[in-house]
Formats: C-alpha cells, structure tokens, sequence
C-alpha cells in the first residue's frame, strides 16, 4: 500500500511539532508492505527534517494557502499517478485531491465544533467575514473526506451530531520529550513564574495579561509572566506593550519571543506555572508538557479544558483578571494544593501513548478505511 503523507498544512507552531514526532517515529518503526510519500511545506521543520533524509520520496508544495490549494487542484494529480497512492493521509486540516483516491483527515480546528461559542468575538467586520468564510470551507473538507481522525473526544462525538460524519477515530495525542538541557539566560529564578507558551492568537487571552498582573501587583505579589510570542511589532504586540504601561506592570512582563523546540526543556524548568487560557482547544501540547514536567496547570474552566483534564488542573473564569490573580495566590499560598494537583496530573499522564504507540494506532486506522473504501 502506497500512502501519500500531507503535511504541507502545518507551518509552525505545535502542530508542526506534532509532524515531525510522527516523521521521527517513521524513522524507527517497520511497516511490512507499506511505502510512505510525503507532501510538505516549502520552509517548514517538516521540509528541512526530509532534506535531511537520504532515500525519501516528498514533494514541497507552496506555503501560501491559496497557492497550495491550486497545487492540490491541477497539479498534484500527476504526483499521485506516478506514485500510484492508494490512500492520502492529511495530519491536520483538507486537502482538495481528487476523490478517487481515498483521504483521511486530522481534524484540531475546535470551534468548528462548538457553535454555540462566539469564537471569533475579537474580530470584527470583513476579519470577521473571512474567518465564518475559512470554517464553512472546513466544515465542507471534513465532509469530504473519508475519515476523520480527533484528538478529542469530545470533538469526535460532536462531528457525529452535527455534521453526520460516519468514520471517525479517537487517538490520544503524544508528545516527544527528548528536548536538549539548554540555558534560557534571560530567566533567573528569584521569583515564582507563569508561562504563556503562545504567539499572539487572541484565542489564547493573551491580552490578558496585563490586567493579571495588575491585580497581583495591589496585593505586593512578586511574579512574572513568561511570554514566548514573537517580538514582531505586529498589531497584537503593539497592543499589549500599550497595555503593560497603562497598568504600569513592566516588572511582571518577561517578553523572552519564540523558543526553540530545543529549549523547552529549560524553558519549563525555569518556572512554576503553565497558562492554558484559551476559549476552545482541541488538544494543547502545553496539557501534556505541563504534566510531564510537573509544573501547575491553570486552564480555562470550559467543557473541552474538563473533558482532557478531569482533577489535574486548576480550573478559573478566562475573563476574569481578579479571580484569575485570587487562584494564583491561593496556590502559591497553599503548597499541598499544587503537590495534589501536580501528582494526580503525573498519574494522567500515564494513560498517553508513546510517540511510536500513536504513530501505529494512525497508520492502522488508515489501513482499515482503505479496506472499506
């Protein structure tokens, strides 16, 4: 069985991260009978692991969206021919392949699946419009596909529900942990820590912040927010700089940008706290890190954050900067909170799959809708 491998949906960020631990388990594991082609994205870690690689068969399809659909539509016909795919497997989002050939698709876009939330509540007029445009145009790939592979389970049994989707499979995210020890040296560890590992996605309540640390700061809290989104002078990054002087907490801000892969075991080890402030997740490798290296998880208290963390998080109203601040000083107040938290969190962590564990249970999923098709 030939099986095309799409990747060239993920660009950066942890979706990315998640690709190239499946690239690394392919590296390790013996499928009998099967033959791997792989499409990724012209730059992406995905793109630089393969050119690393002798004897691997890939394509590099452009990194614009609107290009790499045009790639899918008229010129990826001849690549699949040649290659004779039985199957195509895209990780994470659609591709627009011809319909002979049967797909699975990763799905991780989580509002699509809870419409009662007004997901895009940040944005507004034509933003607005062209992101209601970007979920129909998902909503249409996922019931394209042949079979939908979630993260979530929750997600899973919305798609049933609302979209009629037939095959679908659950599968566990995994997370490799074999980051190097390096030294992050624009963090000391003279006061306690919370970390944002984020860019500037307005979902993630960033802009949040500022307000946080207001409030800490009229209760002589000594703490730090460690923020890795980039320091780019985007619209979002101006933003929240206006917003750290206007509530005159420069002291609590640690803007330290974009951390390698590499780094993130130091980046964790430098600090106390992981917030998970989104308003919808479908899976965040900030859950599992945070578990791993046992640092106290704060999450938003929503039915997605409950379904994946049951009792191994602290749980806090999103918006709400004084209560948000109350549960940080009664944790740091309370030592054998977090301890109990923090342990329940290292016995979840257990119920996770290896990253090779993971890789076989998609690959024989795949299998078993090509059988069916």
């Amino acid at each position: 069985m030939n099986i095309l491998v799409n990747l060239s949906t993920l660009k950066k960020g942890g979706g990315q991260n998640v690709a190239l631990n499946f690239l690394s388990s392919l590296d390790t594991l013996n499928f009998e009978n099967i033959s791997f082609y792989f499409f990724v994205a012209e730059g992406s870690g995905s793109h630089q692991y393969l050119k690393s690689k002798k004897k691997v068969n890939f394509s590099v399809l452009p990194s614009n969206p609107l290009k790499r659909i045009f790639f899918e539509l008229f010129l990826s016909k001849n690549i699949l021919n040649k290659e004779k795919i039985d199957i195509i497997y895209t990780y994470f989002g659609i591709g627009l392949f011809t319909k002979k050939i049967p797909q699975v698709s990763g799905s991780a876009d989580s509002n699509l699946y809870f419409p009662e939330i007004n997901f895009w509540s940040h944005y507004k007029g034509l933003k607005r419009f062209k992101k209601r445009i970007i979920d129909l145009y998902r909503i249409w790939g996922l019931k394209r596909a042949n079979a939908i592979i979630f993260e979530n389970k929750v997600m899973e049994e919305r798609s049933r529900k609302l979209f009629n989707i037939k095959y679908t499979k659950f599968i566990m995210p995994s997370i490799s942990f074999d980051c190097e020890n390096t030294n992050l040296r624009s963090l000391v560890k003279n006061k306690s820590k919370g970390l944002f590992l984020c860019g500037w996605q307005l979902n993630k309540n960033i802009m949040m912040i500022p307000e946080i640390a207001s409030q800490l700061k009229k209760h002589d809290v000594d703490f730090e927010f460690v923020i890795t989104a980039p320091l780019d002078n985007s619209p979002e990054h101006i933003k929240f700089i206006k917003k750290v002087k206007f509530h005159n907490v420069e002291n609590y801000i640690n803007l330290v940008g974009t951390v390698n892969k590499h780094d993130l075991s130091s980046l964790y080890k430098s600090i106390d706290f992981v917030f998970l402030l989104s308003k919808l997740e479908s899976f965040s490798n900030n859950i599992i890190e945070s578990w791993y290296y046992k640092r106290l998880l704060i999450i938003s208290d929503e039915i997605w954050a409950r379904s994946i963390c049951n009792e191994s998080a602290i749980y806090v109203e999103r918006d709400d900067s004084e209560v948000i601040a109350n549960k940080i000083m009664e944790v740091l107040n309370n030592p054998k909170l977090e301890n109990l938290v923090i342990h329940r969190a290292s016995k979840m962590l257990l119920n996770y799959p290896s990253v090779n564990e993971r890789t076989i249970n998609e690959i024989n999923y795949i299998k078993q809708i090509y059988e069916l098709s």
